[in-house]
């Protein structure tokens, strides 16, 4: 859990495009835009590019809610047992413990703006991008990692 600075410590910022850090989480491209630490444990936030056919499949979060912004493309979601197709403009709010999943339906390259509060999520996304580059991205750490950060995988 990310420990809440009080409000006196926190520094403005203002973030183009890029200037965030780059990470690629089970072959997504990430670039983590604000981290927990930066908005005193409040939130943090990251988009994600897919490319056709690419998204998460059924799990949920122990420990934050999520958000999700489209920004391009359209996305099959699945929530809570409800199915939408989003495109551009659509919002999606996942409270803890609900099952949701998403895939990528676009043609060419989609993107989202993902949230969650509180902030830590982009540390699980770190963890599995660093399971990649070191070469141990196998199934049975890929679970033990997600466990480690809340997150579990259904079906």
């Amino acid at each position: 859990m990310p420990t809440v600075h009080p409000a006196a410590s926190l520094v403005p910022k203002i973030i183009g495009p890029g200037q965030g850090k780059s990470i690629n989480a089970f072959g997504i491209p990430m670039n983590i835009m604000l981290r927990a630490e930066e908005t005193g444990g409040s939130f943090a936030a990251l988009v994600a590019e897919f490319e056709p056919g690419q998204g998460p499949p059924p799990h949920f979060h122990h420990d934050h809610e999520e958000y999700f912004y489209v920004l391009e493309g359209e996305f099959e979601l699945s929530v809570g047992g409800q199915t939408a197709t989003a495109g551009p403009g659509a919002m999606v709010f996942v409270p803890r413990e609900t099952v949701h999943a998403f895939k990528y339906v676009g043609s060419t390259r989609g993107k989202i703006l993902e949230w969650g509060t509180p902030g830590g999520q982009e540390r699980y996304f770190e963890a599995i991008d660093q399971l990649a580059a070191t070469g141990a991205m196998n199934p049975e750490n890929v679970v033990a990692t997600s466990r480690e950060f809340e997150t579990e995988f259904v079906g």
